[in-house]
C-alpha cells in the first residue's frame, strides 16, 4: 500500500507543538480592524490551540498521531538524613 501524503493545505495551517497539540493562528485579523477593539486585534494576533474535539480529524489530515503525553511517574517523598 502507498505511503499516506499530508494535506498539505492543514500543514500551513496547523503546527504541533512539543507535547502533541496542535496550535493555530486566528481568524479575522486579515482586514476591517477599525471596527475592532485594540485588545481584541492584540488577541487575535497571537496563535491559539485547537479544542480536542477538532484536534483528531487535523491530526489524521496530517498524518501524525496526536496522543495525549504520557503520564508522570510518582514522585517519591525525600527523607531526610540525620545531620552528623
Amino acid at each position: 500500500m502507498p505511503k499516506m501524503k499530508t494535506h498539505k493545505g492543514a500543514n500551513k495551517r496547523f503546527k504541533i507543538t512539543k507535547k502533541g497539540k496542535l496550535k493555530h493562528f486566528n481568524a479575522g485579523h486579515s482586514h476591517m480592524q477599525s471596527g475592532k477593539s485594540p485588545k481584541r486585534r492584540r488577541s487575535l494576533r497571537k496563535p491559539s490551540l485547537l479544542s480536542a474535539e477538532h484536534a483528531g480529524k487535523v491530526g489524521r489530515l496530517l498524518v501524525s498521531r496526536i496522543a495525549p503525553p504520557p503520564p508522570t511517574p510518582p514522585q517519591k517523598p525525600k527523607t531526610e538524613e540525620p545531620k552528623k
